[in-house]
């Protein structure tokens, strides 16, 4: 994939006996976008703090660390410093199984459109809070219009 000039992204989800697996760590040398939740940032790092293991992330290559915190929104780290977005308040929350995935589909795909990375985060967290107003795993996706539409009546 890079090779060719793509990007790769990895959203870890990780289980415990994953960890076991020696390769795990070796998928970082090939990831340019690294999106674990609050938990998982030191799981693939020898640092045990999250700054330390994110300092260690980006120093290995990784170019854009996001790290996905539900309710508190997310925080965005790259080589030239970081940035916090606040979740959106007014959700009802149902079933959160699949908002991260949603978040890190919507990043991607905004970022891949050559949106800026304040937008992508924005319609990210849109995502993520869509996503678990319903129940089930993939019963929260959206399409970009259904974003707008929740972005026009969220709040943060």
């Amino acid at each position: 994939m890079k090779t060719h000039g793509g990007t790769v992204s990895f959203d870890p989800n990780i289980r415990k006996e994953m960890l076991r697996i020696p390769e795990m760590r070796d998928v970082l040398d090939y990831t340019d976008v690294f999106l674990p939740s609050g938990h998982e940032v030191t799981l693939l790092a020898s640092a045990t703090s999250e700054r330390g293991a994110i300092d260690e992330l980006l120093k290995r290559g990784v170019k854009e660390v996001i790290v996905k915190r539900g309710a508190q929104g997310c925080s965005y780290f790259d080589a030239n410093g970081e940035t916090h977005r606040p979740a959106f308040n007014k959700v009802q929350e149902l079933d959160p199984t699949g908002a991260g995935d949603c978040f890190g589909a919507t990043y991607i795909s905004c970022r891949a459109q050559g949106k800026d990375v304040e937008t992508a985060l924005k319609y990210a967290c849109a995502s993520g809070a869509r996503a678990v107003g319903v129940k089930g795993p993939m019963e929260g996706t959206a399409t970009f219009a259904e974003l707008d539409t929740f972005l026009q009546s969220a709040t943060e």
